[in-house]
Formats: C-alpha cells, sequence, structure tokens
C-alpha cells in the first residue's frame, strides 16, 4: 500500500507532510478511513481488490480527503459513558463523513489517477465497482463498516465515474475477474495478529461458479495416505 501511496504522490506532485502512512484493520467488512495522516484499510478489503489499480483506486480517494484537509467529527474522540457501555461501541459508533466532503474527495481522487501510472488500468477499478454495486443489496452486513462505506442500497459511494470507462459486468465470462474472495489474498497468524499476503499460483477456472466474488474462499486441505505400524516398523527395521 505504501508503495501505490508513493506512486500517487510522486505523479502529482504532492509534499504532504507527515507523511502518508498504511495500516491494515483485521475486520472483514469492506471499509477505508484516514486518522490524521494515516490510511486504513479493512482486511476484507484487500482481500476482494482485483488488481493494483483497484487499490489505488480505494487509496486515491482517501489521500483525496487527505490533500483537502477533511477532518472526522470528533464527538467520539474521549470516553464518555453517558453515550452507551463500552461493549455496546461497535453497535452504536458509525462514522460518516459529509456528502459534499465525499464528492470533493472522489473528484480529487479522480484527477490524481488520471495522472499516475495506474491511468491506463482504471476500467479494472470501474469494474471492481460494477460488481460491487451489483452484490451490496444482497451482502449488507459485509458492507456495514463502522467507519467507511464504498457502498449501499446498490449505489456505490467511492469515484463512481469509474464506472463508465469500465467493461459490462459479464458473470458468466470465466475470464472476468472484477472482484476476489475473502480470505483469497491475506492470512492472519492466530498468535500474534501479523498478517501477511499469499502468494499462491492462480487456478485455471472451469465455470463461473467458481470465481466466488465477495464470497468466503474455499479451503482445500492438503490429505496424506497414513502408513500402516506394521509397515512403518518393517521400513525402520530394513534401513
Amino acid at each position: 500500500m505504501a508503495t501505490v501511496v508513493n506512486n500517487l504522490e510522486v505523479t502529482n506532485n504532492l509534499a504532504i507532510e507527515p507523511e502518508v502512512r498504511c495500516r491494515v484493520l483485521l475486520t472483514s467488512p469492506l471499509e477505508s478511513f484516514t486518522i490524521g495522516h494515516t490510511i486504513v484499510l479493512s482486511r476484507g478489503l484487500i482481500d476482494v481488490l482485483p488488481d493494483e489499480a483497484s487499490l489505488a483506486m480505494v487509496l486515491a480517494h482517501e489521500l483525496g480527503h487527505i490533500t483537502l484537509g477533511h477532518r472526522v467529527n470528533t464527538k467520539f474522540a474521549f470516553s464518555d459513558r453517558m453515550l452507551f457501555e463500552d461493549h455496546e461501541t461497535f453497535h452504536n459508533l458509525f462514522v460518516k463523513r459529509d456528502e459534499v466532503d465525499e464528492k470533493n474527495a472522489n473528484r480529487r481522487a479522480l484527477e490524481m489517477l488520471r495522472k499516475s501510472p495506474y491511468a491506463d488500468k482504471l476500467s479494472s477499478a470501474g469494474l471492481f465497482l460494477r460488481a460491487l454495486s451489483d452484490r451490496s443489496k444482497r451482502l449488507p452486513n459485509l458492507l456495514q463498516g463502522n467507519m467507511g462505506r464504498m457502498a449501499s442500497g446498490g449505489e456505490v459511494h467511492w469515484v463512481p465515474e469509474l464506472m463508465q470507462v469500465a467493461p459490462r459486468l459479464q458473470k458468466s465470462r470465466v475470464d472476468q475477474i472484477a472482484a476476489l474472495p475473502l480470505g483469497a489474498r491475506i492470512r492472519i497468524d492466530p498468535w500474534d495478529n501479523r498478517i501477511e499476503l499469499l502468494k499462491t499460483k492462480p487456478v485455471n477456472l472451469v465455470s463461473a461458479s467458481e470465481k466466488m466474488q465477495f464470497e468466503i474462499a474455499p479451503i482445500f486441505l492438503y490429505l496424506t495416505r497414513q502408513e500402516s505400524s506394521r509397515t512403518t516398523a518393517a521400513s525402520r527395521n530394513n534401513n
């Protein structure tokens, strides 16, 4: 993510101080937001983004908020048990930016993307937004982010203009990958919560149903035949 942000800054002659940093939120709902000069993307969002251009689209939107000096309402910045109990925080806290700020950030993001190395690949980002819009009504919980929502009720909030340059969404085409499954890109170590990108070879799909866009990636178990104790003992004696 840091590399993509750097590409956007260099090609748009941006000198942001302090420097922009990126962090990953270990949650599945698709969301991204900024805290000061820190851009936060959820694990689920990174999982489903199909390519670097789509990642650049999300980061450019948040970078637009930073360059325009947008700030989040600090009403909930301090502990106040008069509002609700601590364990009810995520059931009551939904941070939403002003609609005007969102439109200005989208406009700024488009300007940066058109000057960036990803200018010729924005159709794939638009295709991702088309797929997201198509599935948003059936995936309300996946899009129920507490800090920043990409879409709701079939309407895309982030850089929707990119959908105009995207090809038509064809669900039956095996070679058109608009989005990836959840868990297809990031692995979390349950012991220390560290994350790493999975490096796997692409699988040749047989049918369109195997694309599993925005669905949970299947787990393939590696099975081996267990040798009997007699066979194991005999092999040891021969050695």
